[in-house]
Formats: C-alpha cells, sequence, structure tokens
C-alpha cells in the first residue's frame, strides 16, 4: 500500500506538465488529487479497523456498500466509542455524527471503572472534555474543522453521558452533567429517568413548554404505587415540590374534571385544601351540588342538602374571607328545607318545585292558590313568611304577587291586593299591564287606569289606552292633555272610523 500510494503521489507531480491536461477548477485541487486524498483516508481507516485489537476487518467494497457513517455506527455498537469519535472527525462527517460519537466516547468513559484517584468532579471534567473535544491527550489534524469545535455541544449529549452514569450507579457525575444540558425536552426527560420529578417540572416550567410540564406529571403520577399512599403522595409531591406553573395545570385538570356531570369534584376540592384555597374549594362542592341528577326525588334533595352543608363548613374554615359565601350556601340549604316542608305539608310537587330562587319558590306558592283555593290564604301566608325569612325586598314581592296572580288567572285575588293599600309601592302600572297581557275586559284594565291620576302618570295612561286598543278613551287622554302628537297617533294606529272623524276634528 506504502510503495503503490508513494507511486500514485509522485506521478500527480506530472499530470500538470501533461499538454493536454486541464484543471477545470483553477484554484481547488484537481479531481486526480481529491482521489488521491480520498483512497488514502479510505486505506488509513481500513488499516485502523482491522488492527487485531478492533478485528473489523473490511474490503473497500464493503466499505463502499457501508459508507462511513456506517463504520462508525458499527464501531459503536462493537463498543468502541473511541475509535468510532476518530474517526468521524478524521473523515468530516458532519457535526451529528461527530459530536454523538463523542457523546458515546464519554458515556464508555463514565460507565468503565475509573481509576481509584479520581473523584465525581474529575471523571465530570474528563467527561466533558471528551463531549466538546478537547479531551487530555487529543492531537488535531491539520485539517480539522476548528468551528466545530469551539461551537457549543448538540442538544442531548450532556443528558445521554449523565444517563450513563446515572446507570453506572455514579449519581454524582450524573448531577454534575445534567446541569450542563441546554436542551429542555432532553433534559426533562433525562431527570424524569433518574427520578428527579420536581427539577424536570422546574426545568419544564422555565421553558414554558405545557406538554414538558404535562408529561412530567404523569411520569411522577406513573412512578407512585396505585394504592391510597401513593394517591395522597401524588397530590402533596405536586403541591408542596412541583412549581407553580405546573400547580396550576394539576388544579386546572381536576377542576375541568369536577365540573362535569359525571366527575369527581374531590380530587379538585382535596388540591384546593392542601393550597389552603378555601373559598375555591368550597365553591367547586356548592357548584357539584347544584348538577346533581342521578338521583330522583327525596334522595337528589337529600344529597344536595349534605353537599351543600360540606361546603358551608370549608366555608366556616375560610372565616372572614369565605363569609359571604357561606352567607349564601346557608340560606340555599334553609331554602331547599323550607321548600320539603311546603311539599310534605300540602301533598304536592307543584306548590314549591326544587329550585336555587326565593322568587320563583314565591311565585310557585302563590300560583298553587289557582290549584287548592281552600289553602289560598294560608299560601299567601307561607309566601309572606318565605319573603321575609329571606328579605325579599318589598317592591320585589309585590312584582312576583302581580305576575303569579295574573298568569295563574286569580283576577279577584290580584283586585283585592291591589285595592289593599290606597297606593301600592310599585304603582298601578304592573296591574294595568298584566290586566292587558291577560285579555282582560275593558272594566279591569279601567279599575287600575282610572287609579293613576298623578301628573306623572299622565303618559303612562295614554301609553296603556293604547295598549289595550281603547282608542277613544285614548283620544280623550290626549285631548285633556292638549297634545297634538300623540291625537294624531291615535288617529294613525286607529282602524275605527269614528274615531279617526273626532281626530280629524280635534287636529
Amino acid at each position: 500500500q506504502k510503495r503503490m500510494l508513494r507511486a500514485a503521489s509522485y506521478g500527480l507531480h506530472f499530470a500538470c506538465k501533461d499538454e493536454t491536461y486541464r484543471n477545470k477548477t483553477p484554484g481547488r485541487p484537481s479531481h486526480e488529487a481529491v482521489a488521491f486524498v480520498r483512497a488514502s483516508r479510505k486505506l488509513r481507516v481500513l488499516n485502523a479497523i482491522r488492527r487485531q485489537g478492533i478485528g473489523f476487518a473490511m474490503t473497500s467494497a464493503q466499505y463502499d456498500a457501508v459508507m462511513p457513517k456506517g463504520v462508525v455506527a458499527r464501531l459503536m455498537a462493537a463498543g468502541r466509542p473511541s475509535l468510532a469519535a476518530s474517526v468521524s472527525e478524521y473523515l468530516k462527517l458532519g457535526r451529528r455524527v461527530h459530536d454523538y460519537a463523542r457523546a458515546m466516547k464519554a458515556s464508555a468513559f463514565v460507565s468503565s471503572p475509573p481509576e481509584s484517584s479520581m473523584t465525581n468532579s474529575q471523571i465530570a471534567e474528563e467527561a466533558i472534555r471528551i463531549i466538546q473535544g478537547k479531551e487530555k491527550g487529543g492531537k488535531k489534524t491539520q485539517d480539522e474543522d476548528e468551528d466545530s469545535l469551539s461551537s457549543p455541544p448538540s442538544s442531548g449529549m450532556y443528558a445521554s453521558v449523565a444517563l450513563a452514569a446515572h446507570r453506572s450507579g455514579r449519581k454524582g457525575v450524573a448531577d454534575l452533567l445534567i446541569m450542563l444540558e441546554e436542551g429542555p425536552e432532553d433534559k426533562v426527560h433525562a431527570l424524569l429517568t433518574i427520578g428527579a420529578y420536581a427539577d424536570a417540572a422546574a426545568v419544564a416550567a422555565k421553558a414554558r413548554d405545557s406538554n414538558l410540564i404535562y408529561t412530567t406529571i404523569c411520569a411522577y403520577e406513573g412512578g407512585l404505587p396505585n394504592n391510597e399512599e401513593g394517591k395522597s403522595l401524588y397530590f402533596s409531591g405536586i403541591i408542596n415540590k412541583f412549581p407553580t406553573e405546573a400547580v396550576n395545570m394539576f388544579t386546572s385538570y381536576y377542576c375541568r374534571l369536577g365540573t362535569l356531570a359525571v366527575g369527581d369534584a374531590n380530587p379538585a376540592v382535596n388540591i384546593f385544601l392542601r393550597r389552603q384555597k378555601h373559598t375555591e374549594a368550597g365553591l367547586m362542592i356548592a357548584k357539584k351540588a347544584l348538577l346533581v341528577e342521578s338521583m330522583e326525588g327525596n334522595k337528589r334533595e337529600k344529597q344536595k342538602i349534605e353537599m351543600l352543608k360540606d361546603a358551608s363548613k370549608i366555608f366556616d374554615v375560610g372565616g372572614k374571607d369565605c363569609a359571604f359565601q357561606k352567607a349564601c350556601v346557608d340560606e340555599q340549604i334553609q331554602l331547599m328545607a323550607e321548600q320539603e316542608q311546603l311539599r310534605l305539608a300540602y301533598g304536592s310537587n307543584e306548590v314549591a318545585p326544587p329550585s336555587s330562587s326565593v322568587t320563583s319558590t314565591i311565585m310557585s306558592i302563590l300560583k298553587h292558590g289557582a290549584v287548592d283555593q281552600r289553602s289560598a290564604h294560608k299560601l299567601n301566608a307561607d309566601a309572606e313568611r318565605i319573603a321575609k325569612k329571606f328579605k325579599v325586598p318589598e317592591k320585589r314581592l309585590w312584582h312576583v304577587k302581580v305576575r303569579a296572580f295574573s298568569e295563574s288567572g286569580q283576577w279577584a285575588v290580584m283586585r283585592n291586593f291591589c285595592d289593599s293599600r290606597a297606593k301600592p309601592p310599585i304603582g298601578m302600572k304592573p296591574f294595568a299591564l298584566a290586566a292587558i297581557k291577560g285579555k282582560q275586559g275593558e272594566a279591569e284594565i279601567m279599575h287600575y287606569v282610572s287609579r293613576m291620576q298623578d301628573k306623572t302618570d299622565a303618559d303612562d295612561r295614554y301609553d296603556l289606552l293604547c295598549e289595550a286598543g281603547l282608542w277613544k278613551k285614548a283620544l280623550e287622554e290626549a285631548v285633556k292633555q292638549g297634545d297634538g302628537r300623540k291625537i294624531a297617533n291615535v288617529r294613525s294606529l286607529c282602524n275605527n272610523p269614528d274615531v279617526q272623524r273626532l281626530c280629524d276634528k280635534y287636529i
């Protein structure tokens, strides 16, 4: 080989003297020179790998079929990472191949039995030099790519070497190397492999990668035993050791799961209680109580009341910050108890259907008077009692009664209710509107409109008469007010020729 290479090198000096030779790429090596260098490198690699200590004999044809990268891969698979790294750098196979070969070489170094005098720090430093291509005793070739050595290692190199050190029982070396890894994904997966779940979550949170955070949470759950103790460690570990971003994602997941009709709210409540967020925990139970639909009748209402009582206890633990929420839940429990008593007292579910509204409860009680007329007085008294107990404003109560009486057709009761005071607190307009919507006769409507005698009621009187279609009276009201636009409005809306002639007369 040496004699033939010398002869080829000698012959290259005469190629340029050939009159028929023309170099197609001036300033660059000729094709023959490039072929000579390529053949020399192939021979050097083949000779290096066929040594007795290596035993990897290949022919030139096999080398061409496998290609240089295949040779490097086979050397690493055969447990020769150092030689693979040297070959990849010598043949300039690219940075990715160089870095992979160096990482394998460093992994072999940290996995091998070290010298008795080397500490973890010294082993880690030597591994770092191997990864960076600056190991002791290394020789730089003349045409070695300096930029590849000065640039930082590829992502995942430190992580892979750290995992190799961890598998060899050198946890100190693994911790030192994994700190140098810059790729978040590789670093997170390496930390999860060695069981450093909290550190992995911190890296994922710093990278603002929600997928990595979720992966960390799932890996932590999978690393715990599948029993009650494991579940307790799962919740406490994430809340106490993981970063805020991971805890928030963990909380959001179980909150979403708890709001579903078939979901379990206990995990979300447990999380809130561990985080000392009593308001959120109580609200989660209260919302879940209002969604209970799996049972029917009394069992469902009893289950709701029990859940609301649990929410009230949690709000009580929260102190002053949860005082308003506790008052709301306690009133809801009282309302549900009142509804149950009314259903039992009157023997009907229609008297007080399950509802979270005091207004709708009062309205259903008053409407039931149209069905059970003998108990109308008692029903009215119960409505007044509930309104007083839950501090319903007087005007709202009057509006509720007007609507309940009108919708249930209790017109006589509504008239008596209106006449119970000389001047109702809500005025006469709601009564008149209820009569108009209920399609009552002129006498019933005028009973309320005629009592609107204040100066401020003039426009309302006119509007109500137009709404009821009492055009003659609306015209009289417009003439009384001396408003020509209102007279013209009556003429345009009315289809009665007599009223239209009167309007033309006044206009």
